[in-house]
């Protein structure tokens, strides 16, 4: 397992600025829209493994997220 991404430093690699504000991409998180997003002790942080291993497609990722 990699080690874990801040939310913060995913959003600065993953976007160039202008990207989606700070309080847009914790909505994403809470929602489910960013892959492998979790909350540990009220801070979000990603797996940059589970991003890798999205498709693209809705229902695939969801259960490929839930094996």
């Amino acid at each position: 397992m990699a080690k874990l991404k801040s939310l913060e430093k995913w959003r600065e690699e993953t976007f160039e600025e202008p990207g989606p504000s700070m309080r847009v991409v914790y909505k994403w998180a809470n929602e489910g829209h960013i892959p492998g997003a979790r909350k540990i002790g009220g801070l979000w942080f990603v797996d940059p493994d589970k991003i890798k291993q999205t498709t693209g497609n809705p229902l695939v990722d969801k259960v490929l997220q839930a094996s």
